[in-house]
């Protein structure tokens, strides 16, 4: 068949591996940010989302308002740096031999935690605003926020565990990844729901550097360019979800 001569080829695309690896390593580099910027001025959306009374919550939301829009700012790059890495995961996975099922809704789940992240972190903003101008958050709207916070955690606590039993494991950052992903995140992010807070802090930490490792991760395990047969990965690299245990 003719191929007309300014028609595009596969190669003439950004390979989802690339993609994949790009956005995970910007994604990890955003985390370092947020987190240098809370050691830095005690500023952050965390303590945000655990209920204080209206006063205190108004305290914190205006403790420092540009440090805490910078944060709220390089959190908005972060939901679009992991929404991309989780989308162009979910197509390296189908193409390595992953059940498309079980991709398909870790995927879903983790997008919809990016559309939560975002509601989130623009009520952080409106509220923000009204406190600035002398308008505090009633006991109502905090609760709310932190229902949302929580809602938000645990639809990424439940799509990342998903999301370890579709992960190949024929590599240490592979198996790091997995095991990570399925033993460690879920019950410390369970465990921040019902500790008292001078507990639920250093498990925050714990969740924090959860983030950071398993985004390195995921850049290092499934990022590469991998054997191609055209614009795929050849089946013989074996399919997800295969190789030992975490």
């Amino acid at each position: 068949m003719h191929t007309p001569p300014n028609a595009l080829r596969r190669s003439d695309f950004i390979h989802p591996e690339q993609v994949l690896r790009t956005t995970a390593f910007a994604a990890c580099g955003t985390v370092l940010a947020m987190i240098a910027t809370f050691v830095a001025t005690g500023v952050g959306q965390d303590p945000l989302q655990f209920v204080h009374p209206s006063a205190a919550y108004t305290s914190l939301l205006l403790r420092g308002p540009t440090a805490l829009r910078a944060t709220l700012a390089l959190d908005h790059l972060f939901i679009a740096f992991y929404a991309t890495a989780f989308a162009s995961l979910a197509v390296v996975l189908v193409r390595r031999g992953a059940s498309k099922l079980l991709v398909g809704v870790s995927t879903t789940l983790l997008l919809v935690l990016a559309g939560l992240d975002l509601a989130e972190n623009l009520h952080f903003l409106l509220m923000l605003d009204r406190a600035e101008l002398g308008l505090a958050p009633t006991e109502a709207e905090i609760a709310a926020q932190v229902f949302e916070s929580l809602v938000k955690f645990h639809v990424s606590y439940v799509g990342l565990f998903l999301l370890s039993f579709v992960l190949p494991g024929r590599t240490a950052p592979e198996r790091w990844l997995r095991g990570l992903s399925r033993y460690l995140q879920l019950p410390v992010g369970v465990l921040i729901y019902v500790t008292p807070h001078a507990v639920a802090f250093p498990l925050v930490i714990v969740r924090f550097s959860y983030f950071v490792a398993s985004l390195a991760l995921l850049g290092l395990a499934l990022g590469g360019r991998g054997d191609r047969e055209g614009d795929g990965i050849s089946p013989s690299r074996g399919a997800a979800g295969s190789g030992a245990p975490a």
